[in-house]
């Protein structure tokens, strides 16, 4: 078109990523067939860009799971492309929250890495991490921490002690550790973490950060809330300057120094953060996600301590239909909740 002179751009358009993967997968459908590897390769890219873009998780899982059922048909069970859509798939279901789903489809994918790639495959111990992050959400920790044990050991042989992944699994190891009720054995593992971290990283890096946020939670367990309370301000501090107010790692620090003014009975302190906190996060998961849920939950605590029962009875009723959708008939959590609201209606 130009006749060999210069190539000249006449127009830019400003397309938004979502856009321009929608293009491509398409393009490739048209030119390839639905069921063409590449084509699906493209509509997974699309389901990527649609799980990182608030309010289009829902989306991004519908397409996750067609293009696993067809990678699936057309490439096999076992196949690299059709496992790595899988792993997607079921962090997408874990961060829309669908626990079960994701437990499953985690735990399938596991089990075909472990045995086609071996267990101490990268994919396959992402995998067993991933498994383990459900586990957790689900209440069950005690079934999570071998797990994560088990990928902390694998990588610290293959990579050494202090390889960035096998930091961030020291510190997954004993935030599970916390999890199981062993306090003293996490504080142990925290404390020598945190000072490798600030070592190699630096005090606001957000590995270093994570650490001391799970210290702190330690410090609560273990009612040294003097200590707690130094830490986790001084967490939320680093999160504001680094990630900003609005981040999810900034929103789960600020409900860790609310359950630390909670346990030092400053329940008027804890109060007005609790609010920011779940109002940060319905705006950032909505309202019917777990994390949206268990904070809603904590407020619905603190409010009973400082008398508000009327508020508190209507957020626990909410809790309890959300929380016999997400986890079903019988958990703790629900039970609690439901034992709460019927003291209170009492």
């Amino acid at each position: 078109m130009t006749e060999g002179r210069p190539e000249q751009e006449i127009a830019r358009v400003e397309i938004s990523p979502e856009q321009a993967h929608a293009m491509r997968a398409r393009s490739a459908i048209d030119q390839l067939g639905p069921e063409h590897p590449d084509a699906l390769t493209a509509m997974r890219d699309l389901a990527r860009v649609l799980a990182s873009t608030p309010g289009r998780g829902e989306e991004a899982v519908e397409l996750y799971q067609h293009v696993a059922r067809t990678q699936w048909t057309v490439l096999g069970d076992r196949h690299e492309e059709t496992l790595r859509t899988s792993a997607e798939l079921a962090d997408v279901l874990h961060g829309t929250g669908r626990l079960r789903l994701s437990e499953t489809a985690w735990r399938d994918t596991f089990r075909a890495q472990a045995e086609t790639l071996g267990r101490d495959h990268p994919d396959a111990l992402r995998s067993a991490a991933g498994l383990a992050s459900v586990l957790e959400d689900l209440d069950r920790a005690p079934e999570a921490e071998p797990l994560l044990r088990d990928v902390l050991e694998r990588r610290a042989r293959r990579l050494g002690r202090d390889h960035p992944d096998v930091l961030s699994s020291a510190n997954a190891h004993a935030a599970s550790l916390l999890k199981c009720g062993r306090h003293e054995e996490a504080e142990r593992a925290l404390r020598d973490l945190v000072i490798r971290l600030e070592d190699r990283y630096g005090r606001d890096h957000d590995a270093t950060i994570a650490a001391r946020s799970n210290l702190g939670a330690v410090l609560v367990r273990l009612d040294r809330h003097a200590e707690a309370e130094q830490q986790i301000r001084a967490v939320v501090q680093s999160l504001d300057a680094t990630v900003g107010p609005h981040h999810e790692s900034t929103l789960t620090a600020r409900n860790n120094l609310a359950a630390v003014l909670h346990a030092m009975q400053r329940y008027e302190d804890a109060v007005p953060i609790l609010r920011a906190t779940l109002g940060g996060r319905v705006a950032l998961h909505g309202d019917e996600h777990p994390t949206t849920v268990a904070t809603r939950d904590n407020l619905a605590n603190v409010l009973i301590d400082v008398g508000r029962h009327a508020e508190a009875a209507e957020l626990l009723d909410r809790c309890v239909r959300d929380y016999h959708r997400i986890y079903g008939p019988g958990h703790p959590r629900l039970r609690a909740a439901e034992e709460r609201l019927a003291w209170l209606r009492e």
